[in-house]
């Protein structure tokens, strides 16, 4: 809650105010002169309150004056220290310390007891620079972990794929062995020259959500009913429709 100056202050604040106006007439009056006041004692210190006010005004945290006047507490006639009281941002209302000779804010965790509203600005400056910069690290990180999520999810999905494409290969496979079992298994001299599951040839680069169709080739050798050695190729084709296409051929 502002507290607003006795009535005798505000009296003498206004028989002063055509010497303020003046004195203040070189300069953009953003601090309205009824936000400050001062104990008649302390008058004459109103040209540095004003300079004060509109230090604080233009700081950072500072989105609104409320007010501003002296800490009799702290001040002297010879030295005064003004307080004033801001709103930030966020609507929350705080107060800070100038004091009136140096124009300088009042902070007790500095070597020298003041900083001035330069160095505040500066000091804010570079923590807005920290800021976006560890806020494009976040980005950063959040973008890397997403593209490491997206990548372990299509892991996860050609993993599946190959499961399932593992499965109809073997499954495949047998087809096609039971068929040239059939067909050639009574040969004379069978011999088998592929005797595990090949790699298919594929008519097709493997995609996601979908499985090319592929062929087996098997070479085997034989002899005929005249002792003649003969050499096959056999090629085992999925069809359209998923069956087994078998097709012998000679081989040189």
């Amino acid at each position: 809650m502002i507290n607003f100056p006795p009535p005798e202050s505000r009296c003498a604040l206004k028989s002063l105010a055509l010497v303020g106006l003046l004195w203040f007439g070189a300069h953009a009056q953003a601090v309205e002169l009824e936000q400050l006041w001062l104990p008649k004692s302390y008058l004459r210190h109103l040209p540095q309150l004003y300079d004060a006010a509109r230090l604080v005004e233009d700081s950072p945290r500072c989105a609104e004056l409320l007010e501003g006047t002296s800490h009799l507490d702290r001040s002297t006639l010879d030295h005064p220290v003004f307080r004033f009281t801001c709103r930030n941002s966020e609507g929350q209302s705080y107060s800070l310390l100038v004091d009136g000779p140096s124009l300088e804010k009042i902070d007790e965790t500095r070597p020298s007891g003041r900083v001035s509203f330069e160095q505040l600005r500066e000091e804010y400056r570079e923590e807005q620079a920290r800021e976006r910069e560890r806020e494009l690290k976040r980005q950063e990180l959040a973008e890397l972990q997403s593209a490491s999520d997206e990548a372990e999810r299509v892991r996860q999905q050609w993993l599946a794929w190959w499961q399932d494409e593992f499965q109809r290969r073997e499954d495949l496979w047998t087809q096609c062995v039971n068929r040239l079992q059939d067909r050639v298994g009574d040969m004379q001299s069978l011999e088998w020259l592929t005797e595990t599951m090949p790699e298919p040839d594929l008519a097709q680069e493997p995609e996601l959500g979908s499985h090319p169709a592929l062929t087996f080739v098997v070479d085997f050798n034989a002899q005929s009913y005249y002792g003649e050695d003969l050499y096959y190729r056999a090629y085992c084709r999925q069809s359209d429709d998923d069956t087994l296409e078998l097709d012998i051929k000679a081989r040189r």
